[in-house]
């Protein structure tokens, strides 16, 4: 297997395993429930504890990528996650379980970037990489579908809830032995460590790269825009299938239709990149997609075609997590790129915090779901809105 095809591998299977670690909580719920006595809010407060860290640690992780190399950073990163895993599956009290939530969610928060920054800049000036970030944006979703239809089985089977959780710790040392053994995991694409500015002497300096970062304003815009998908995709996600339940369908196939929400990401993002790679103009697919998405969104509570207009939906919004992690390699040099990354996790985690609680208190105040998606649809407006402020900062500052 040639260095491309080992990056990529050590790359999708990186972003698998945050996935499965991510939403190794949901299958497991019901029964940590019972057990450890949680109400529904504790319980879903384990899972923001694990999208909290990368609010604080994402640039200073990015930053410390950049430094030191993906490759030993991503090595510490899996480590940190075993040990929050580890914590959390031999818990006996909710502040244990808390703390290795937030523990996994540090490691968790900058394995990603490295897994993005390995693809990113390793193919720079490389055909294939479009097709290898389409590849990489499909690991997430692929560990989310896996954790969701194999940990609720392994749970119910054993009667324990703890065996999911030291099987994602598993996984994440496998992936952890992997990188251990590639020592040209950060290097696929150039020469030589000093070639892709690693390892630089000296200490790390937080402040001053994260200023640096000024000066490329066309990154902060493709933050934005990401800032605001996820403040819509992860608020359809979370009430996706509580508004389907409403609507009449059963719990099961209420799940269904909102995981196709996520479900085209498995297999437009590949397609996606090589059409990327062949036609540029990526910024022309945010507003499109966006402008699309606003009208499912209105569509999805107006008509009754929800299958349909769902599994659209998972398709068109594909195309942001590829596009979004096409751009940022574009728009900085190689030196500045974890940072720039750390500034989209940070972006991610802010969304994915502040969107499902601003459709929640609109539903506590209105009790109608087509406020809430009328909010969504804003979101993606916002999008659009913001796609076309990087087409015309792209047009004044071209990409290179």
């Amino acid at each position: 297997m040639n260095k491309f095809y080992k990056t990529l591998t050590i790359a999708f299977l990186s972003a698998f395993v945050f996935g499965i670690v991510m939403q190794s909580i949901p299958p497991v719920l019901p029964i940590l429930i019972e057990e450890m006595g949680l109400s529904h809010t504790q319980g879903g407060a384990l899972m923001s504890l694990f999208a909290l860290p990368g609010i604080f640690f994402a640039i200073p992780g990015g930053v410390l990528a950049d430094f030191y190399g993906p490759r030993k950073i991503g090595i510490i990163s899996l480590l940190i996650m075993i040990a929050g895993t580890l914590i959390f599956a031999t818990g006996t009290s909710y502040t244990t379980l808390a703390l290795g939530r937030f523990i996994a969610g540090i490691g968790g928060t900058t394995i990603i970037i490295i897994a993005a920054q390995s693809i990113s800049g390793g193919f720079a000036g490389n055909k294939s990489r479009g097709i290898g970030l389409g590849i990489f944006n499909a690991g997430v979703p692929a560990g989310v579908i896996f954790s969701l239809n194999v940990f609720n089985r392994l749970a119910v089977a054993w009667d324990n809830w703890q065996l999911p959780i030291l099987v994602s710790a598993f996984f994440c040392l496998v992936v952890l032995l992997l990188l251990w053994r590639y020592r040209d995991f950060e290097t696929a694409f150039n020469s030589s460590e000093e070639k892709a500015g690693f390892h630089k002497k000296g200490r790390p300096n937080y402040l001053e790269s994260f200023r640096n970062l000024g000066s490329y304003g066309s990154v902060w815009i493709v933050g934005l825009i990401w800032f605001l998908f996820l403040c819509a995709r992860t608020a359809s996600l979370t009430f996706g299938p509580d508004f389907f339940i409403t609507v009449g369908y059963g719990y099961a196939y209420a799940g269904f239709l909102a995981s196709l929400f996520t479900l085209g990401s498995l297999y437009v993002s590949p397609i996606a990149g090589y059409i990327i790679d062949k036609t540029g103009r990526t910024e022309l697919y945010l507003i499109a997609g966006g402008a699309i998405l606003v009208l499912l969104h209105v569509l999805l509570v107006t008509s009754p075609w929800h299958f349909p207009i769902a599994f659209i939906i998972g398709v068109v919004g594909a195309l942001f997590p590829f596009s979004v992690f096409y751009l940022v390699p574009l728009l900085l040099p190689q030196e500045k790129l974890g940072t720039g990354l750390g500034v989209l996790r940070v972006c991610e985690n802010a969304g994915i915090l502040i969107g499902p609680l601003f459709v929640g208190l609109v539903y506590d105040l209105t009790i109608s779901y087509f406020n809430c998606f009328m909010l969504i649809s804003a979101f993606f407006l916002g999008t659009v809105a913001s796609s076309l402020a990087l087409k015309f900062s792209l047009k004044k500052n071209p990409i290179s």
